[in-house]
């Protein structure tokens, strides 16, 4: 097991967008948690550029979870809807 820190290797402004980045990294067996800077009870809105929810990995992990984010950031499309 590694014993070292857990690394942060992104900042995400809603609890939201926090879980999906979780779900992304755990779909590549990359353990993960975040952790809110703030408490969400006395600042429920984030403001433009706070990133203040942390997201964390192992150590040993870390440089793949940074390799998947950016990747996913370079290839990610809009979505289209369907018009009726």
């Amino acid at each position: 097991m590694d014993k070292a820190e857990p690394v942060v290797v992104a900042r995400a402004y809603t609890d939201s967008e926090a879980s999906v980045i979780k779900s992304l990294l755990g779909s590549y067996n990359i353990p993960c948690h975040y952790a809110s800077e703030l408490p969400s009870r006395l600042y429920p809105v984030a403001a433009e550029g706070s990133g203040r929810i942390k997201i964390l990995v192992p150590a040993s992990l870390a440089q793949e979870a940074k390799l998947i984010l950016e990747e996913h950031r370079r290839h990610q499309t809009p979505i289209k809807l369907v018009e009726d």
